[in-house]
């Protein structure tokens, strides 16, 4: 099960607490949406749900401004191509709770392979290792060091 909780805690630093607590029914829902997934669903369809409610609500709660104000104080645009990333950084929470066994494997590297997918590259580079090669997690891990900026895998990927 995944808590509301888990998704503020990944959402907020992309749209600051206050519109976190406004979104807490839509949260809700992107919660439930996560612990309902099996292995019968797509991912990417998933991820899209969520990219969807996650701009829906964005420019509801800012009435189509898309400015929101970060736990610092700091006001930012939340920009189109952000809700995809913030999509994936809270698909990272169903994608970490996967069991290490070849079906997922195959699961992940069809969704790595036809969407832009840190939380799956991320699985595949530290989690699934006994099931690859090192040359495979090698590459895995030097193209998400060329194609993600370091803000969103310097925590837990070294820099070379």
């Amino acid at each position: 099960m995944i808590a509301e909780a888990q998704v503020i805690v990944r959402l907020t630093p992309w749209l600051g607490g206050a519109l976190c607590r406004l979104a807490e029914e839509e949260i809700g829902r992107i919660a439930h949406w996560l612990g309902a997934w099996s292995t019968r669903q797509d991912l990417a369809e998933l991820s899209g749900k969520i990219d969807s409610l996650l701009f829906n609500t964005v420019h509801r709660i800012t009435r189509g401004q898309m400015h929101v104000c970060l736990d610092d104080g700091s006001w930012v645009r939340v920009r189109l191509e952000d809700f995809s990333a913030m999509a994936d950084d809270v698909m990272d929470l169903l994608i970490s709770g996967f069991p290490v066994d070849p079906a997922h494997l195959l699961i992940l590297r069809e969704y790595s392979l036809q969407h832009a997918s840190l939380s799956a590259l991320k699985a595949l580079a530290l989690r699934f290792t006994p099931l690859e090669t090192q040359q495979e997690v090698d590459a895995i891990c030097a193209f998400i060091r060329k194609c993600y900026p370091p803000f969103r895998w310097r925590d837990w990927l070294p820099a070379s």
